[in-house]
């Protein structure tokens, strides 16, 4: 007989998306939106597992747990609870000990977490499904498109999301939970309608320059560069506009349909959509969502409690506030209702509700019923921006410094530290270190996840340290001295060390000592981008007529491509290996995309317009626009 799982969630869009993802692997799902009709189902016997909410209308997940605990049919179930908000986590903790509970999943979480949990409390499914692309669709009637992305982003999926309403079709490109980029046949979201429309070209023009890249199989953007009628860094900050729009266009469709269907490579070269879900969703509110929409969020926590959410996943997602809205923003504490906060400003009241609704969907805020005594802690403001190679180096360097040290240690406290100052610590840490800071920084994918280790381990530090039982085994464990997390960090250093050496000798043409230092930083991290990009380079000029090292080159920036595909260097480095090699067509595509990731990347303009020279098309006004 197939292993049974009950769902009890009264978001809608989760119970789908968690529902279709355990029917893949061939378990049968029955969904519930609140503890009525789910409860005595799950009573009555024949459920292998319950995944419990904890936040549901009338009884609490935990009030199921425990009513589940008290019946004889159910009292061995295996439970899995969920929530968003880590006070309930530590209330999940507590029901482990005193009602049983299996296990639980802090949100956000990945599909294949929830598939681990499953499989080690009930074990695989008797009948595997068959295979097939996890797909979950739906109405944007029902389910609107911040609240969507927002259950995307809880779910951290990777995968397309298709929009479509009459004839208007958008898709979405999904990473991680984040949308990455968007496609759309909407006319008017085309690029030279966009420049018509501001100004910056004729319609001739636009005319012109799509008609000359049909016939040179090339971008209109790359030819307009060409026609001298745009500069590159213009063509960027235009192109990274257009992504945004179409996107926050979708906000306003207040109907149609949505289908989201799992894959796991992308296009290379878009355009990266660069705000955080949260941001998006502000956005969005604020340009399409009439007041009727915004109302209807905002109804059922009108009476109740604003504070900001202690998870900070949801917390510290990158927003764009004014001064006024973060003073706003700082008011939630727990401590004054929707209304009353709004009643504070009534000269601003619009903005402020659809500040308040887009914080709500995002999770960034929550509602409760009573009001927190003493508010929610207000964390210190984030570091200041730093350039990428500093970037790099700081969070190479906190990585080697806090991941072996113990919990107590990690969050800088003593060990007879009160839960504040835990809590504290743990806030600024936690923002510091959030994801969401280094997902648009264009990190190599080895220091994207050492980020994400980091994250987790502090997270994890906080969790244990404010369980009293868990924190009085855990400091017993240690003893008198302190017993460091065992990881490996050396490694990561020495290549560090080795690569900056090898950039020096790089910039003084020693190449064969770059070659020797940057083969070692492969050595100690071999799947490092950047290390493999230069160390094809000093290769390369090492010996720039050797046939077998040029191939032996092209091999190590491919795989360098494949681990990141947004390094200029990268594709400048190809292109002009391609370029040697005889491969000039493609020698150009590199050297367009090298300037699509980095605009003021001048090798890659001057090889450019080199080349539209010697086709003997390329503007004096072009020459000018380029003139080094």
């Amino acid at each position: 007989m197939a292993k049974k799982i009950a769902i009890i969630d009264d978001d809608q869009n989760i119970c789908r998306f968690l529902g279709e993802s355990l029917k893949l692997r061939g378990y049968l799902v029955d969904a519930f939106p609140a503890a009525d009709p789910g409860l005595p189902k799950i009573l009555e016997g024949g459920y292998d597992l319950a995944l419990l909410d904890v936040l549901l209308p009338g009884l609490s997940g935990l009030d199921i747990c425990r009513e589940l605990r008290s019946a004889q049919q159910t009292a061995r179930l295996p439970i899995i609870l969920m929530t968003a908000f880590q006070k309930e986590a530590r209330h999940i903790r507590q029901a482990r000990e005193e009602y049983g509970a299996s296990d639980y999943l802090l949100k956000p979480f990945s599909l294949a977490t929830l598939h681990d949990k499953v499989r080690d409390l009930i074990g695989t499914a008797d009948t595997p499904a068959a295979e097939k692309k996890f797909r979950v669709e739906g109405s944007l009637a029902d389910i609107p498109l911040p609240q969507l992305l927002h259950n995307l982003y809880t779910l951290k999926t990777t995968g397309l999301l298709h929009l479509e309403r009459s004839d208007l079709k958008k898709v979405v490109y999904i990473k991680d939970g984040y949308p990455i980029f968007v496609r759309s046949n909407l006319l008017s979201e085309c690029l030279g309608p966009l420049l018509v429309r501001e100004g910056l070209i004729t319609q001739a023009q636009s005319d012109d320059s799509l008609a000359q890249g049909k016939t040179s199989d090339r971008r209109q953007g790359t030819v307009l560069i060409e026609m001298g009628l745009l500069s590159p860094p213009q063509l960027h900050e235009l192109l990274s506009r257009q992504v945004n729009d179409k996107l926050l266009e979708g906000f306003a469709w207040a109907d149609g349909n949505y289908r989201f269907v799992q894959v796991r490579n992308f296009k290379e070269g878009v355009t990266v959509i660069n705000l955080s879900p949260a941001e998006m969703i502000l956005q969005g509110i604020r340009r399409h969502f009439a007041d009727s929409q915004v109302a209807a969020i905002l109804k059922p926590h009108r009476q109740r409690y604003l504070l900001q959410t202690e998870n900070p996943h949801y917390r510290f997602q990158d927003l764009r506030l004014s001064r006024r809205e973060t003073e706003f923003l700082a008011l939630c504490r727990g401590h004054q209702t929707l209304e009353n906060l709004l009643g504070r400003y009534p000269l601003s009241r619009h903005e402020n509700e659809q500040l308040l609704a887009a914080l709500l969907i995002a999770e960034v805020i929550e509602s409760r019923e009573i009001p927190v005594a003493g508010g929610s802690f207000a964390p210190e403001p984030g570091p200041t921006p730093i350039d990428k190679q500093q970037l790099r180096e700081s969070v190479l360097a906190d990585y080697a410094r806090l991941m072996p040290l113990d919990h107590f240690a990690l969050l800088g406290v003593a060990r007879n530290a009160s839960t504040e100052e835990i809590r504290h610590n743990y806030f600024n840490l936690a923002k510091q270190y959030h994801p969401d800071h280094f997902q648009r920084q264009y990190l190599s994918p080895d220091l994207l996840i050492k980020v994400n280790q980091l994250f987790q381990r502090i997270g994890a530090a906080y969790h244990l340290l404010t369980d009293p039982v868990a924190r009085r085994d855990y400091t017993e464990s240690l003893g008198g001295k302190t017993k460091p997390h065992q990881i490996d960090v050396s490694d990561i250093l020495q290549a560090e060390t080795a690569f900056q050496k090898g950039l020096v000798f790089l910039r003084t043409k020693n190449y064969h000592e770059a070659l020797e230092a940057f083969a070692w930083s492969i050595k100690l991290n071999p799947k490092e981008p950047e290390y493999l990009t230069q160390y094809a380079w000093a290769k390369f000029k090492c010996n720039p007529t050797d046939k077998e090292r040029l191939s032996e080159a092209l091999q190590a920036l491919q795989l360098s491509l494949d681990l990141n595909h947004k390094l200029d260097k990268t594709h400048l480095y190809l292109g002009y290996l391609l370029k040697e090699s005889g491969r000039e067509a493609e020698a150009e595509k590199r050297f367009e995309k090298a300037i699509k990731c980095n605009p003021n990347c001048t090798e890659a303009l001057r090889e450019l317009r080199l080349m539209n020279m010697r086709r003997g098309n390329a503007s004096g006004l072009f020459d000018r626009v380029f003139k080094k």
